[in-house]
């Protein structure tokens, strides 16, 4: 099975997104600028991307709409 892919936020210096991996199981947050490969090494836990403080207006955008994603599944009878 192929990686389902959610975009957070994005603007003209890239995007942020969730990742999830089904047969492994895994899931993360990566951050890519436009026309780049994703680079594994640059991948984050969610428990790091949650812990960590945004650096910019952007990054924000993404961790609000990550919080706001995880109450809505949370809350979803």
């Amino acid at each position: 099975m192929t990686a389902i892919a959610y975009s957070l936020a994005s603007d003209i210096k890239g995007s942020w997104r969730i990742v999830f991996v089904p047969d492994e199981l895994h899931l993360y947050v990566e951050f890519s600028q436009p026309g780049a490969d994703p680079d594994p090494s640059d991948w984050m836990s969610v428990d790091d991307f949650l812990a960590r403080r945004p650096s910019d207006a952007l990054h924000k955008d993404a961790l609000d709409r990550l919080v706001s994603l995880i109450c809505r599944a949370m809350s979803d009878p």
